[in-house]
């Protein structure tokens, strides 16, 4: 009996279905791939991502990707990037563990900040609540929205009072709990005083003063309780010093009360002043005003990119949460609980990008960059995300650090000779083309703290401003603040705490446009200000006069009972051990 080692009627079915899962491969695979990529790139980043060509050359362990397009998750009709080419390098093995590991990317003709026809934007349509890149984005608008910049509303130079409500000031309810405090200590002091009771003290050693007065020498007994009266004086005065510290302390605190009243009453005035029809005139407060706003955004849009960074690279072997498939119901999260010594769910080894920053200019300028280790898993991979960029007048540097339990992302950037679009100046009708500008970002993420630097600078200013405009005396003010000013020196600062950083912006026209409004309106401020003072003051000082009386008088009542007590004690101390001293010729430690 001949053993078959091939069943024909088995394979030749199997064969067929080969060749149609290859043909279905060959034609289908680029189309289901290039979806795919779609749809998971704009997930990720909250804006559509587009793609023209993409063509699998597996049996090579290469990708093709042409006509790459990503909208800017920010601005409605601006692209964050265009890419002509990009051709990248696979890994085949981790593919069957379900890993992407690309071990080379190849990226040409990228272009950044172009224009486009449509919307690109997704996470910020969908809602806050719509995958990972709307919450981030919902997130780090609500971060931005806290630095409220003063406008600068000078165009008919107005200068008028809101109502002020005595209950919005917070110096009255600061004076009624200094005023309790005051009554608290008053009631306690004279409790601790009561309860020194020095009186049967007091008669005991005043009777043994006075059968010391009558003994001599020999008197033994007499003298012994002549030194224990001394002993219980003794023990009796070091409970005064400990009340007396307590009264001083106590009293410490009332003074500080006191100094918290003064420094209410400043906040006060600070609030008062907000409600004047006109922004401070010191330089930053002009600052702040005229260029603040668009300070704001760029610090806003780094954030929002740091934080999707550590959201899809959290920091250690924390799990990974990702957007899930779409169902009927809730599509969900799916969360992923890396392991050690494994490979990384997604890594790119190293590429080398080709762009030009200027697509349009007439001469338009090519840059090289280099970026290594972008990985989901850093912990596993064990290096930090590093990019470069040089070229003419450029230099930029970014450093994703993510190996420890507190992430730390580091960005900077300086980009010359890039012509920034005209824009309005908040507040006031005057438009500044800034030109060709020198650009400086600096930006730090350590855990929860951030320090972060933007800078402009231009030589080639051009100020224009709306015929409206020159009809006000503040509007040519500004204008002959402005006018003749070729040169501009923008910078902004954040520092500190995430959740509430400080926020400073300075530049060359601050002293200029404020030097000209007080010259004009300086005394006429001084005189709302002191007007403004003077209704505040009317307010709380029938609240914090008594106050500050009661806290004085508790002060000077309290501390002279404790130097009454102190001096009968020590009025007594003193004759007993001056007596025995004249009876023993003996001093007493």
């Amino acid at each position: 009996m001949r053993v078959k080692i091939f069943r024909w009627k088995a394979i030749g079915p199997l064969l067929i279905l080969l060749v149609i899962a290859g043909v279905l491969w060959w034609v289908f695979a680029d189309t289901i791939a290039r979806r795919e990529s779609q749809k998971v790139g704009t997930q990720l980043l909250g804006a559509k991502v587009e793609i023209q060509r993409l063509h699998l050359d597996l049996a090579h362990g290469k990708v093709l990707i042409q006509g790459l397009t990503v909208a800017s998750p920010h601005e409605a009709l601006r692209n964050l990037l265009q890419a002509d080419e990009l051709v990248a390098d696979v890994d085949l093995v981790p593919l069957t563990e379900k890993k992407l590991i690309i071990n080379r990317i190849a990226a040409n003709g990228l272009r950044f900040g172009t224009a486009r026809q449509t919307d690109g934007r997704v996470a910020a349509k969908s809602g806050e609540g719509q995958g990972i890149a709307g919450r981030v984005l919902a997130e780090t608008h609500q971060w931005a929205s806290q630095f409220q910049v003063p406008v600068l509303q000078l165009a008919t130079g107005k200068i008028s009072f809101d109502s002020l409500d005595p209950r919005r000031l917070s110096t009255i309810p600061a004076a009624d709990a200094l005023g309790a405090r005051a009554d608290s200590s008053r009631r306690a002091w004279q409790l601790a005083v009561d309860t020194l009771r020095l009186g049967p003290t007091l008669d005991t050693a005043r009777a043994t003063l006075e059968k010391l007065r009558h003994a001599r020498a020999t008197d033994l007994a007499t003298l012994n309780e002549a030194r224990q009266a001394i002993e219980r004086l003794k023990r009796a005065r070091d409970r005064v010093t400990m009340l007396e510290r307590n009264v001083t302390q106590g009293v410490s605190n009332l003074k500080s009360g006191l100094a918290g009243l003064d420094t209410a009453r400043q906040r006060d005035y600070a609030f008062a002043r907000g409600l004047l029809k006109l922004p401070s005139l010191d330089a930053p407060a002009v600052g702040a005003a005229l260029f603040g706003p668009g300070a704001i955004r760029p610090f806003e849009q780094v954030l929002y990119y740091m934080q999707l960074a550590r959201r899809y690279m959290p920091p250690g072997l924390l799990p990974r949460a990702t957007t899930g498939p779409s169902r009927v119901r809730r599509a969900g999260e799916n969360v992923r609980f890396p392991k050690e010594r494994n490979l990384p769910g997604f890594l790119v080894r190293s590429a080398e990008l080709s762009f030009q920053l200027q697509p349009n200019a007439e001469q338009p300028q090519r840059y090289a960059g280099r970026l290594s280790g972008l990985t989901s898993d850093p912990a596993l991979y064990g290096r930090p995300t590093i990019a470069t960029a040089t070229g003419p007048q450029l230099g930029a540097g970014l450093m994703l650090n993510h190996l420890h339990d507190i992430p730390v992302d580091t960005a900077g950037a300086s980009v010359g000779g890039v012509r920034f679009p005209a824009f309005q100046v908040p507040g006031v009708p005057l438009r500044l083309d800034p030109g060709a500008a020198t650009t400086q970002l600096g930006f730090n993420l350590n855990g929860d703290t951030i320090h972060a630097r933007f800078a402009i600078r231009s030589s080639s200013v051009h100020w224009t401003r709306d015929s409206g405009f020159a009809n006000s005396t503040i509007g040519e003010l500004i204008w002959r603040a402005v006018s003749g000013v070729s040169n501009l020196d923008v910078e902004a600062r954040l520092s500190g705490a995430l959740h509430k950083p400080g926020f400073a912006v300075r530049s060359n026209l601050d002293q200029a446009i404020g030097a000209q409004l007080r010259g004009v309106f300086g005394e006429q401020v001084a005189g709302a200000e002191k007007q403004m003072r003077d209704r505040v003051d009317a307010v709380v000082n029938d609240k914090v006069g008594p106050v500050r009386a009661r806290v004085t008088e508790v002060q000077k009542q309290a501390q002279a009972q404790v130097a009454q007590q102190r001096a009968r004690l020590e009025e007594v101390q003193n004759q007993l051990e001056q007596r025995l001293r004249e009876l023993t010729r003996i001093r007493l430690p």
